[in-house]
């Protein structure tokens, strides 16, 4: 039997510095609202750049937050590794934000062979579902032991 984690091997700050050196991380104003071990609470505050006709947030914005949620969310498993990278992400649109901030929910399912699984969920601020993602991360060399 595994021994469950209790320290997170990032802190909020730290994420947020990481996101803060990412160019599109700071034009959206991408901001760490909660973490746990597997897990990142992320939150893009609405902004005109994000409306497409209909007055909706365009699609990129919920495919960017989630894959930075799912980073940090991995990030408070194997650390502050710049280099674990997306491999796979799928998308599922449900509803559309008129003129909304989103909020990004990330939890990391599984690590394993130099892989980890999430799944992403956005929300806006009264708690509509509006996508589900799924994301498969390759992890660096140096990070590719069972966990």
């Amino acid at each position: 039997m595994r021994e469950e984690r209790t320290a997170l091997a990032i802190t909020r700050d730290r994420a947020q510095e990481m996101l803060g050196e990412l160019a599109l991380a700071r034009l959206f104003a991408f901001s760490v609202r909660e973490l746990a071990t597997g897990l990142c609470v992320m939150e893009a505050p609405f902004d005109e750049l994000f409306l497409r006709p209909g007055d909706l947030v365009s699609g990129p914005i919920y495919m960017a937050l989630a894959d930075a949620a799912v980073w940090v969310a991995l990030m408070t498993i194997i650390g502050p590794v710049r280099m674990a990278v997306t491999s796979e992400m799928t998308t599922n649109f449900l509803h559309g934000a008129v003129r909304r901030g989103v909020i990004c929910t990330a939890r990391i399912i599984a690590v394993h062979d130099g892989l980890a699984e999430a799944t992403a969920s956005c929300v806006d601020d009264e708690g509509t579902l509006l996508t589900h993602h799924t994301a498969t991360y390759s992890l660096p060399p140096t990070q590719r032991r069972e966990r």
